[in-house]
């Protein structure tokens, strides 16, 4: 819940705006309650116009969209009794503390979470907290707008990467056998995510239940090789491998760190005088799939997106990964040459002459993984590099 002078809004689900006392207050229609989701996303921030204008309208605005949307704007501080919204030249902001709002709260206590990788209580309590304020699908109300898909899409990915962290937290605490039901159903929603198969078989064999646990890792193995043409990763081997022995206590838990593996190099020098560029390109990243740098040689492009990608590195759940493709000489090497970067394992025997095609395995392999990808260098593949 965030809290706007006497008003309160929820965006972790259904949009909910309710008063002091839990009364609900009424946005009336769908473009005004688009234009508070689309504030609301970046409370305390200045909204340009035009992005306003997209979120609201689409690729379809109306003639005169500025004043329509001066229009909302005012039917908005009326809903919300006068509500602090900022008016600016270049556009709008809601004048709040980006953490009375549900969502801002959410990131703040998931990165809370990761600083206290050594302190599985504190850990698991800021992540509980976090995890608690969801009471649905992300921005529901919004669900079919294009313009919104990457911010749904990050939010449900790092719900489910708190829920990947908390859990092993709660495994730390020696709380295994309380997770078998929960974790039976999250590794039957995400089949591929090895992280809450390894979870599901720590909590079977602390259940008691190690022949389960060895059930479980032969039908993921399976699902591997049938949909990804991949084997199990070193780490859920090594449980299976503990859990056959007998020895589950002294299998390599997974941590935080490990699951945002990253191949970004770091400077030499630091990085001065950019910070606000630094900060307009994570906000693009933030609002879009595709983010291009364009500008002359020797500009500090590259230093720049990967000073970015660092500041982004605790929001992907799979890392961030800088691709070099100057020393690509055929554009048809360039899905190659990301396998390369991502250090993506090979696919299985079994199954590797029906997946040899790179950009095959690589689009199975980034099927169920959410990270950064930064393509340097791809001038002479552009075509290439724009395809993929």
């Amino acid at each position: 819940m965030g809290r706007i002078g006497s008003v309160q809004i929820g965006m972790l689900g259904p949009l909910e705006v309710r008063d002091d006392d839990g009364a609900s207050i009424d946005v009336a229609g769908a473009r005004l309650r688009t234009l508070l989701i689309v504030l609301a996303l970046d409370a305390g921030r200045l909204v340009p116009t035009t992005q306003l204008v997209d979120g609201i309208w689409g690729d379809d605005p109306p003639a005169g969209a500025a004043n329509a949307l001066q229009a909302l704007v005012s039917r908005l501080r009326r809903a919300l009794s006068g509500s602090a919204i900022e008016s600016h030249p270049a556009g709008y902001r809601l004048a709040i503390d980006p953490d009375t709002v549900d969502v801002s709260r959410f990131e703040r206590l998931v990165a809370s979470g990761r600083t206290t990788p050594g302190d599985a209580a504190a850990t698991t309590r800021a992540l509980r907290e976090g995890l608690a304020l969801w009471r649905g699908p992300a921005l529901v109300e919004v669900a079919d707008a294009a313009f919104f898909q990457a911010q749904r899409t990050r939010l449900e990915e790092l719900r489910l990467a708190a829920t990947e962290e908390r859990v092993d937290a709660d495994l730390r605490l020696g709380r295994g056998a309380e997770l078998v039901t929960e974790l039976t159903a999250l590794v039957a929603e995400h089949p591929l995510r090895e992280r809450l198969v390894g979870a599901l078989m720590r909590a079977l064999s602390e259940a008691g239940r190690p022949a389960e646990a060895l059930t479980v890792y032969e039908r993921t193995r399976q699902t591997l090789a049938d949909q990804l043409g991949a084997d199990p990763s070193p780490e859920l081997s090594a449980v299976h491998i503990a859990v056959l022995r007998g020895q589950i206590d002294k299998a390599p838990a997974p941590t935080v760190q490990a699951a945002r593996r990253t191949n970004l190099r770091t400077p030499l020098t630091s990085f001065v005088g950019r910070d606000a560029d630094v900060a307009t390109v994570s906000e693009l990243v933030d609002d879009y799939r595709l983010t291009t740098l364009v500008g002359p040689g020797g500009f500090g492009k590259t230093r720049l997106a990967v000073e970015v990608s660092r500041a982004l590195l605790d929001m992907m759940p799979d890392g961030a990964w800088l691709v070099e493709l100057a020393s690509v000489a055929n554009g048809t090497d360039v899905p190659a040459a990301v396998l390369a970067a991502m250090d993506l394992r090979e696919p299985s025997l079994a199954v590797r002459e029906v997946a040899e095609d790179p950009l095959d395995r690589l689009v199975a392999a980034l099927r169920s993984r959410s990270a950064l990808l930064v393509l340097d260098n791809c001038e002479h593949v552009i075509d290439d590099a724009a395809a993929l």
